[in-house]
């Protein structure tokens, strides 16, 4: 059963780069320079699994749909982490832009479960239903 199709999938996922693209903006003066680069590393490989996965976002067709999805659910709670992981807790907006991120990359990894991409399969060749071709007749 798939949740929500492909492309809403895909669009979410932009959603997600372009608000981790943002988010160092929204940050103060003082927050460490590792939480800006930790955001946009997240950013990057985001936009690379975007990129190389198997659906309407994607340039190629290397990771397949329900991998994409396996591997956003997995780095949810790594998101969510990473500012204790890394010592920026202590920044509110820092550590915010992270827990919802890892919110966010936990639904939309459970979006993609049971569902494919029409990419990832080979086309069928059409069934003969008995046909006959014109030449033979009845």
């Amino acid at each position: 059963m798939r949740v929500v199709v492909s492309e809403a999938h895909g669009a979410g996922d932009l959603a997600l780069i372009f608000a981790l693209a943002l988010a160092p903006a929204w940050f103060s003066a003082d927050t460490p320079r590792v939480a800006t680069t930790a955001c946009y590393v997240v950013m990057l490989g985001l936009w690379l699994l975007s990129q190389l996965t198997c659906y309407p976002f994607g340039s190629l067709c290397l990771v397949r749909y329900k991998v994409h999805g396996i591997v956003e659910s997995s780095l949810a709670p790594v998101l969510v982490a990473l500012p204790w992981l890394l010592g920026f807790a202590e920044w509110p907006a820092a550590r915010v832009v992270f827990v919802l991120a890892g919110v966010a990359a936990l639904l939309l990894g459970l979006t993609t479960w049971g569902g494919h991409d029409e990419r990832e399969c080979p086309p069928e060749p059409p069934i003969d239903r008995g046909a006959r071709p014109p030449h033979q007749g009845p």
